[in-house]
């Protein structure tokens, strides 16, 4: 192996390990219920869109969820970085939460993530989950 092809894969490991950081931030801050934290790890203009209520400002996205929530629980089951696209990546995650003042809830989703080119931030999340069997928990609130 030559200097220069361990360089690209010493910088390529760098650039996954800052990602699956930046990952795992997301979901401390997700089961700690510290909105401003979260709201740390993306850009100031990121947007978040969820399947129930479409894209909108990250703030007003969290802002709601965190209000209409509680007892969050997320266990990740996989981490995806993009290998032709480095500031993409993706968890796969088993999200149990309680809605108001119901029961526990586990939905297992996908949050598809556009990092900003330092990998520094995310700058937007596409939130995809099943809706049917929570549907009713956000027609509710």
């Amino acid at each position: 192996m030559n200097r220069n092809t361990e360089e690209s894969e010493s910088a390529a490991a760098s650039q996954v390990a800052r990602v699956e950081a930046l990952c795992r931030s997301y979901l401390m801050v997700m089961e700690s219920g510290d909105l401003e934290a979260l709201l740390s790890l993306f850009t100031e203009d990121a947007t978040a869109t969820p399947p129930i209520s479409g894209k909108q400002p990250v703030r007003d996205f969290y802002a709601y969820v965190m209000r209409i929530t509680s007892a969050r629980s997320m266990r990740l089951r996989t981490i995806f970085i993009g290998s032709s696209y480095s500031s993409r990546a993706a968890i796969h995650i088993a999200h149990t939460r309680t809605v108001g003042n119901g029961k526990p809830a586990t939905i297992e989703g996908i949050d598809i993530f556009e990092l900003t080119g330092d990998l520094g931030k995310f700058a937007s999340v596409t939130i995809i989950y099943d809706t049917a069997p929570v549907q009713s928990d956000f027609d509710r609130m």
